[in-house]
């Protein structure tokens, strides 16, 4: 804290003058972290997403390629983990497919390959939506922000941000102080 003696020539009083920065206001330092966690969240589950989509396509494009070069259906099943009636669907939503000749093994590996990809875009999808609903629940119970701003932040609407939080108890820490 900076404080100065100010002289003034006509009065020959002396009074102060506070020459330093005021604190920020803990409310307001707490919601600007709690909107960039949010869209930070945002962000990466929307990425995650997106990411998920192309591997699935990647994934349909291979089981496709794979029945047309004369794969058993079950076989392939068993590989994606998929349903018989799974792989079916994808392999006749893809009709203008040539044989490419590679071998079965190169198709299961891939396959496998990229289920066990699927896999791990799916956990960490877990994990981001569930640190995004420990932070909304913290940021509801204190009182941040209000529902309409934690729906247009997350991307959720107000009354699902209200039922996913209901009863939710946020770690400490869910806001950074």
């Amino acid at each position: 804290m900076l404080l100065a003696v100010l002289h003034d020539d006509d009065r020959r009083e002396g009074y102060y003058r506070y020459r330093g920065t005021a604190k920020p206001d803990k409310a307001a330092v707490q919601a600007e972290k709690t909107r960039k966690l949010l869209r930070d969240s945002r962000q990466r589950i929307s990425f995650n997403a997106t990411s998920m989509r192309a591997l699935s396509v990647r994934l349909n494009q291979q089981i496709a390629q794979a029945l047309c070069d004369g794969m058993k259906m079950t076989r392939l099943a068993e590989a994606a983990e998929l349903s018989r009636w799974a792989v079916r669907t994808v392999g006749l939503s893809a009709d203008d497919l040539l044989p490419s000749g590679l071998p079965a093994e190169l198709h299961l590996a891939e396959i496998r390959q990229l289920k066990s990809e699927l896999a791990e875009l799916e956990q960490s999808k877990t994990v981001l939506e569930d640190r995004r609903l420990n932070l909304l629940a913290a940021a509801r119970r204190r009182g941040v922000l209000d529902d309409y701003e934690l729906a247009a932040l997350s991307g959720l609407q107000r009354e699902t941000i209200r039922k996913m939080t209901w009863g939710v108890q946020p770690e400490s820490g869910a806001i950074p102080a």
